[in-house]
Order: structure tokens, then C-alpha cells, then sequence
């Protein structure tokens, strides 16, 4: 037999008269007691020699796995296959290897194909619904682990699968059903928690959420996503409660071993190492494929696609981009928008108006998606999305166009190759920093685009004080900016400005019942009236959103994420924002926007400036008219309105990079 016999292998001689099946047991011993050397030369001894076995082959390729020789363990699955078609175990192995290499497609066909040797298996229904739900078939993956669960209904984790993508689906309540009935039969099962939680953060009930999660928390202390998303949870709430305890995990979560979305710790932290790390990982761990070369073809016009689900008017989105999109010459640029928007109202008409062509790809899945792009031979393909939710960064991994681009939509990089470049302007990415970004840096002369909706006509006349609960004669900071990009940092500055100014009060915008409930508490615990504290609703009217922020004095911007949206609003009404610059994407966005109409004396660099410059106007309201005043005064040709001077610009680049 070959292999024990040899010089080279005498530590074998003692087995070599074992018969085959006496050299598989001892393999496996081998494998069980952790002696993974021993164990692997065995099973390749057995291949080699032939010895065609189901439980050889697929732990043979378990060890490779594990070595991170995944091809490798890809040749011996398949090799087997080749010998028998017939092996279901083997399919759903091989399966589980693609799905890691990023041939999300050919593991979906390997399951297929299992399923047709033997439809009613539930194990392949089980797997196969993941790997849909990891594609974001949601529909798809709701049939099929419906199969499964039919053909087995004591299998906990098909129900939580279920329940994952019923959440998806928008059928909160059945997730919760589904969830709960996994966790009757899987009572330890930390992910069943988990999930909960997650559900009900959707539906908004963050305490219950919170609850959940320490629950999930004390079932498995190491799993990276409970911590994730107990940060997350309670920064939608101003929960500053024992995030002390959560700090380490802070810090270091995400840089390697188990991925985490980048962009949640754009609220705690302004380091954009730490940023390219964890996007890097995130990227490689979740949407990495195999990238097709796609090579550039002469179109009569530069092809441009945008891809984005948030083509409606319950985005920030529609602040700005309707300003390109409005702007492009159509005698040179042909514009393609792929919307995977659920819903779509009276906003997205406004894109459809404006696109050459407007592509409604939310029922595709991954192959069609990819197919239906490639087909319309883009010469540049532009991400409006990044990491945030809903986003479809398989388009890009997959590769759809000769450049790629990630603009305006995620304040980051993407830490992957799949983008060429990322849109910028010389104060959000200066050279010192381009070596945080995965992506080359193209700069536009300034990087926000106009205001779309403050540039409609606003009326200020009638919009009063005393109508949004505002003391008359009060001076009024104000921050419109989401509740949980607030930290403790900025709100320790805010109260001590209150506290020093005792005709002031401190206007937020309400983002749900219990950020307000633990502001007010935080105001307290720093002894000050809660009472000074106003919370703004969410109004029906966007423009007569926008004409409250007349009311305020001075706008006080947040540290780590900065008000984007919020920011270039704020300054178009006539209200001036404070803001202080880091280094991160997200934490200089502000400080651009400022730069762009003249305004960097509104830009500080740390937090004692930002205190002393925020007492100044304060104490000095006349030097602050003077801003207000200019502010006013702007013309529609500044940058905070001229669509058509920031569009021509964005446009050069394009044209640039295509070499039209």
C-alpha cells in the first residue's frame, strides 16, 4: 500500500497491515483528540490510496478549512463528488467552503443540486434558506426554510432563520413568534436573544431590545455581535449607563477575527485606522466575491449609474442629490439609477424625472442584479450607500463597471478593491490622511452637494417661537442632529453652557420617547433644569421643518459623527453651526461645508475652543448677527445652492477617468 511502507514514512510502518477501515478509525482518533498533524496525514494517506470514504474526504477537508486552505479543501469536496454525485453531506459541505471563498453563486447551485437528489432533505432546505438570507433573498429564503421546517419541526435554528428573514421582510411580529418558538426548543441559544433584540429595536421598543441583549450577553460573553449591537441599542437612546463596561470591546471590536459593520463606531470614535481596518475585515468577511474583469467599451456618452435604496423622501439623500441628478448634460452623460427602494412616493418621481434611464432592480436577486447591470455596460458605477442599512454591496464586489466609486452616501471608506475611488475635498480627506482609505482620493473643489430642499422657497414670516414651545427671549443653542450621535463629551460642553448662560436653553431634535427621557436625566444629574431642554418633533412639512431652524441662535454641531444633512439645512435657513474638526470622514463634514461659503472661523479644533467660542457668540450675540446676516445674504450661486457649478465640476472627474 502506498505511503506506510517507505523510508520516508516510518512512523507509519506499525500500520501499515492495518486493513481500511482500521486506518479511518485511527484517523479520526487522531482528529478528536486534536492531534491535527497526525489526523491529516492519515486522511491524505487514505485519499491517495483510495479509499473512498464520506467521513475521510469531508474531514480532510474540515482540517483545511481550518488551516485557511480553503481552495484546497474545495478540490478534495469536489473530488469526491466526481466519485459520488450522490453524497448529500458532501454537497452541503462544499457549499459551506464556496459560501467562504465568496462563490456565493456556486454554492447556492451546489445546494440545488443536493436538493434534487434528495428534495425532502432538510439539513440542504436549512442551509440553502442562510445562504439565501446571506444574499438578502429574503423571499426566496422564506419558502425554502418553511420546507425545512415542515420536514423537521424541532430544528431551533430554522425557525431563527426564519424569523431573521420574516424581520426583513417587514413582518416584525412573526420574526418575534418564530424567534420565540426557536428560543422553547433552544432555551441556551445566545443568537435566538440576540435576534429578539434586534427585533424589537426595529420596532422601536430599545428597552425591551437592551434586555434581550444582556440576556444573549450572559448565554455567550465572547460573541462579538451581542456587544455590537447592546452599543448601538443604547446609543439610539442616550443610554450612558455602564457603557463603560462595553469600552474595550469598543476599542478593539471589529479590527480582526469576528467582523462588525464600521460604521456604528463612527458615533464613539474619530480614528480612521481603525475605521480602514475594520472595513477591510467587514468587507472581506461579508461581500467578498470573485470580481469579474469587466472591460471599458466606447459608448456614444459616459455611462453613469447610481445605486442606492433610498431614492424617496424619508432620506437625507434628498437633501442633495437631486441636485446632480437635475444637473447632469445630457448631451454627454447618459444616467443610470438602479433603485432597490421598498417603497417609493411622490420623491421618487424627481429621479425618474431626471435619469436617462431608471432601473427598479429591488425583486432581482444577486445573478440577475449583476447580469441586468453588466448588460448596460457602465462606464462608472457609483455607491450611494456603502455599509448602511439596506445597502447591496455584493453590485460592487461582484464588479459591474471598469470604475467604482463609493460617494456621498456613507462617510468612510469601504476597505475593499471592488472601489477605485472615494469622492472628497481637500478639508475631508487631506493628504496626510489618504492612507486611511482603501480607495484613491478624487477631490472636488468642496465635497457636500447643494441643499436641493432649502433651495425651494421657505417662508420664515410666520414660523414664531412661541409655536415650538421656545422661551421668547431666550438665546437658543440648537442641535438637529440625530439623539444618538450625541455623547457624552458634547453634552458635558452643552450643560456647562447652560449653566454659564442663564438666559439660555438647549433645543434637540426628539428622536424617540427614551433618548429624550435619558437626556432629561443626564441634564439633571449635572444640575440643570430639565425644563431648559426643548425636544423638536418630527414634522409632516420638510419646509416647515427647515423654517424652524430660523429660531435658533447658534447651532452646536456633535464631535465623532457631524451633522451632514443637519449642518448644510442649518446654514441655508441663516442659523450658524459650530463645529469641531476631527479626522475621520465623518467628524470633518462639517467643517467642509463651512470652508465652502468662507465660515472657518465656525471651525475649532478640540474641545476647550469649542466651549470658549460657544460662550463668545453667546455673550457677544452681535458678532453673531453679523453671521446671520451673511448667512442670509448668499446668493444662489454660493455653494451652498449652485447645483449646476458643483454638477459641471463632478462631472470633469467623471470625464477625466473615462478619457472623454
Amino acid at each position: 500500500m502506498k505511503g506506510f511502507g517507505s523510508n520516508k514514512n516510518k512512523k507509519f510502518n506499525n500500520y501499515k497491515n492495518l486493513n481500511n477501515e482500521q486506518i479511518i478509525n485511527i484517523a479520526i482518533k487522531y482528529h478528536s483528540q486534536g492531534n491535527l498533524g497526525l489526523a491529516k496525514k492519515f486522511y491524505k494517506h487514505c485519499i491517495e490510496n483510495n479509499i473512498i470514504d464520506q467521513k475521510v474526504f469531508c474531514n480532510y477537508a474540515f482540517i483545511l478549512r481550518e488551516a485557511g486552505q480553503l481552495k484546497d479543501a474545495e478540490i478534495i469536496l469536489r473530488k469526491f463528488i466526481s466519485i459520488n454525485p450522490s453524497s448529500i453531506i458532501v454537497h452541503n459541505n462544499l457549499s459551506g467552503i464556496l459560501r467562504e471563498l465568496g462563490k456565493i453563486n456556486e454554492a447556492e447551485n451546489i445546494l440545488k443540486k443536493s436538493l434534487k437528489i434528495d428534495p425532502n432533505n432538510y439539513k440542504s432546505q436549512y442551509n440553502l434558506g442562510c445562504l439565501l438570507i446571506d444574499q438578502k433573498k429574503y423571499k426566496e429564503a422564506e419558502l425554502v426554510l418553511r420546507k425545512s421546517i415542515a420536514l423537521n419541526l424541532s430544528n431551533s435554528d430554522a425557525y431563527l432563520n426564519l424569523g431573521i428573514a420574516m424581520r426583513n421582510l417587514g413582518s416584525l411580529k412573526e420574526s418575534i413568534d418564530l424567534i420565540e418558538k426557536a428560543i422553547e426548543l433552544k432555551p441556551s441559544n445566545a443568537l435566538c436573544f440576540l435576534n429578539l433584540g434586534i427585533a424589537y429595536r426595529e420596532l422601536k421598543n430599545y428597552k425591551l431590545a437592551i434586555e434581550f441583549y444582556y440576556k444573549a450577553l450572559n448565554l455567550n460573553k465572547d460573541l462579538l455581535s451581542i456587544k455590537y449591537e447592546l452599543i448601538n441599542c443604547k446609543g439610539e437612546i442616550c443610554d450612558w449607563n455602564s457603557l463603560g463596561e462595553l469600552d474595550a470591546f469598543r476599542i478593539n471590536a471589529g479590527l480582526s477575527g469576528e467582523s462588525v459593520n464600521p460604521m456604528a463606531f463612527f458615533l464613539y470614535e474619530d480614528n480612521p485606522l481603525s475605521t480602514l481596518k475594520r472595513s477591510k475585515n467587514f468587507f472581506n468577511q461579508n461581500h467578498k466575491r470573485q470580481e469579474l474583469k469587466i472591460i471599458s467599451k466606447k459608448n456614444p456618452k459616459i455611462r453613469i449609474g447610481y445605486f442606492s435604496a433610498d431614492f424617496h423622501g424619508n432620506h437625507a439623500l434628498m437633501n442633495s442629490f437631486p441636485s446632480i441628478i437635475s444637473s447632469h448634460d445630457d448631451m454627454r452623460f447618459e444616467i443610470y439609477i438602479y433603485s432597490f427602494t421598498s417603497k417609493e412616493d411622490k420623491y421618487t418621481e424627481i429621479y425618474k424625472k431626471f435619469a436617462t434611464f431608471f432601473k427598479d432592480i429591488k425583486d432581482l436577486n444577486e445573478e440577475e442584479t449583476i447580469k441586468l447591470v453588466r448588460n448596460d455596460n457602465l462606464d462608472i458605477a457609483i455607491d450611494l450607500m456603502g455599509y448602511t442599512k439596506k445597502s447591496r454591496t455584493y453590485i460592487f464586489s461582484n464588479r459591474v463597471a471598469p470604475i467604482q466609486i463609493n460617494f456621498l452616501g456613507y462617510p468612510g471608506t469601504m476597505g475593499s478593491e471592488a472601489y477605485e475611488y472615494i469622492l472628497s475635498d481637500e478639508i475631508i480627506i487631506p493628504k496626510e490622511f489618504e492612507r486611511f482609505y482603501s480607495e484613491k482620493v478624487l477631490r472636488l473643489p468642496y465635497f457636500f452637494p447643494p441643499n436641493y430642499r432649502a433651495s425651494e422657497k421657505i417662508s420664515l414670516k410666520d414660523v414664531t417661537r412661541e409655536e415650538f414651545d421656545l422661551p421668547k427671549n431666550a438665546f437658543v443653542f440648537t442641535c438637529f442632529n440625530l439623539n444618538k450621535k450625541i455623547t457624552h463629551k458634547e453634552f458635558d460642553i452643552w450643560m456647562k453652557l447652560l449653566n454659564e448662560i442663564e438666559d439660555s436653553v438647549l433645543w434637540l431634535q426628539k428622536s424617540n420617547d427614551f433618548s429624550e427621557e435619558n437626556l432629561i436625566k443626564e441634564a439633571e444629574k449635572r444640575n440643570i433644569n430639565p425644563k431648559r431642554i426643548i425636544f423638536a418633533k418630527k414634522l409632516k412639512s420638510i419646509k416647515r421643518h427647515l423654517a424652524r431652524y430660523s429660531l435658533g441662535d447658534l447651532g452646536l454641531d456633535t464631535f465623532c459623527y457631524n451633522g451632514h444633512t443637519t449642518t448644510s439645512d442649518a446654514l441655508c435657513i441663516g442659523l450658524p453651526v459650530l463645529t469641531k474638526i476631527g479626522r475621520s470622514f465623518s467628524a470633518r463634514v462639517s467643517a467642509s461645508i463651512l470652508n465652502s461659503i468662507g465660515l472657518d472661523e465656525l471651525i475649532v479644533t478640540n474641545e476647550k475652543e469649542y466651549k470658549e467660542k460657544a460662550l463668545y457668540f453667546a455673550k457677544n450675540r452681535s458678532e453673531l448677527k453679523k453671521i446671520e446676516i451673511l448667512l442670509k445674504s448668499l446668493k444662489k450661486d454660493s455653494y451652498l445652492f449652485n447645483r449646476k457649478e458643483y454638477t459641471k465640476n463632478l462631472e470633469e472627474i467623471y470625464s477625466e477617468l473615462t478619457s472623454h
